[in-house]
């Protein structure tokens, strides 16, 4: 897999036009858009690929903006044990770049650990050097095995929240 240099134009307008889509079929609910992940970040680098942390106010929107996004061709690809967190993919590409949404309710634990981490990254442009860095190694590591990938990048990012936040 081949990562691209920081490209902020791209990755920001990709972002934008994906957010007003996400706006325009979400009307009708609470929710929150941010622009998370590498492409979000200076020091960033993409496997062109930019990702959207979607929030909503309540466990019930959860699963009704999820119904809604399936709806429009969002592509469900990966859910937490528990149902409070769900990986979408939109259904095209935005100016060349995949799109990967991240739904979750605000208030739930790993919306928290979420937020710890964007705060590790923002306040520390070495963190996502290093965790760039991470991410290629990983990449010729694990070769093709995704699970194993996507297993040692989450004990990373545990790590860094963990030494770094106090969380009850």
């Amino acid at each position: 897999m081949k990562y691209l240099e920081f490209n902020p134009r791209g990755w920001r307008e990709t972002f934008i036009d994906e957010k007003n889509n996400l706006l325009f079929y979400l009307k009708d609910f609470r929710v929150s858009i941010n622009h998370i992940g590498a492409t979000a970040f200076t020091a960033g680098r993409s496997n062109r690929n930019v990702d959207i942390l979607l929030t909503v106010s309540s466990l019930a929107d959860l699963h009704s903006v999820l119904v809604r996004l399936q709806s429009k061709n969002y592509k469900l690809v990966e859910q937490s044990p528990k149902g409070d967190f769900f990986l979408l993919v939109a259904p095209k590409k935005v100016l060349g770049y995949g799109v990967s949404v991240r739904l979750m309710e605000y208030a739930s634990p790993i919306f928290v650990r979420y937020q710890a981490f964007i705060t590790l990254l923002k306040e520390d442009n070495s963190r996502v050097l290093r965790y760039n860095d991470f991410r290629l190694e990983l990449i010729e590591r694990c070769g093709d095995n995704w699970e194993q990938y996507k297993q040692l990048k989450q004990d990373y990012i545990d790590m860094m929240i963990d030494e770094n936040f106090k969380f009850e």
